[in-house]
């Protein structure tokens, strides 16, 4: 067996754990959308199959877009989609536990950052575009910042429309949400701008080297 078949074996079995995890997730939110169907919950069992749908949404991309995609990013998906509907919405934790709609939001700010510097950076190491460090963390900021608004414009509208409480204070609620959005993708930026004049970290470069692995073979 070579070196690099050595390497890539420990690799695949933890690929074949993060995926058996996200596919617990997403039979986790299954069950939750079918009980609320039984429950005649339809806000909640149309919630749940639009959250279900977006645990896809990696793996949609990479088929019919043929950009290839960590497997990093099904599970974290997956994990943010279920402690957001499964356990935010129908267990009510963003109720009892204050912290909960904060830590989501920090999380899905950093992680969208990450994944927006991987992108750019997969492209930055194939040499198919140059680009200073500096406009790499720019942009991985500027991404998560923009998609962290967006989706509070979708809690507004949703709110508006719907009469739902997914702003829960309003302008305080939407105003921290955005700070904390800023702060994720701020550390994302700062991560980013370090891993391209370091290239450490041996989590962060076993995924950039599978996506780079990936991309060349399409």
């Amino acid at each position: 067996m070579t070196k690099v078949a050595k390497q890539r074996e420990p690799e695949s079995w933890i690929n074949r754990i993060e995926l058996t995890i996200a596919l617990v997730l997403q039979v986790g939110i299954l069950i939750v959308t079918v009980g609320a169907l039984v429950e005649r919950q339809w806000l909640g069992a149309f919630s749940g199959s639009i959250v279900l749908l977006l645990t896809f949404a990696p793996a949609l991309i990479e088929r019919h877009l043929r950009v290839p995609l960590p497997v990093e990013l099904t599970l974290i998906t997956s994990v943010f989609l279920y402690a957001s509907f499964a356990l935010g919405e129908a267990r009510d934790f963003y109720e009892k536990i204050w912290w909960w709609d904060l830590a989501l939001h920090g999380v899905a700010a950093l992680t969208i950052g990450i994944i927006g510097f991987l992108s750019i950076y997969v492209f930055y190491m194939t040499h198919r575009i140059q680009i200073a460090a500096g406009w790499i963390a720019t942009i991985t900021f500027a991404l998560a910042v923009s998609l962290g608004t967006i989706w509070e414009i979708f809690e507004f509208l949703m709110d508006w429309n719907f009469g739902l409480n997914m702003q829960k204070s309003g302008l305080v609620d939407t105003m921290t949400d955005l700070m904390i959005n800023a702060a994720g993708a701020a550390i994302a930026a700062v991560i980013g701008y370090f891993y391209v004049h370091g290239n450490d970290g041996l989590y962060g470069r076993r995924i950039i080297r599978a996506v780079i692995d990936r991309q060349a073979k399409t």
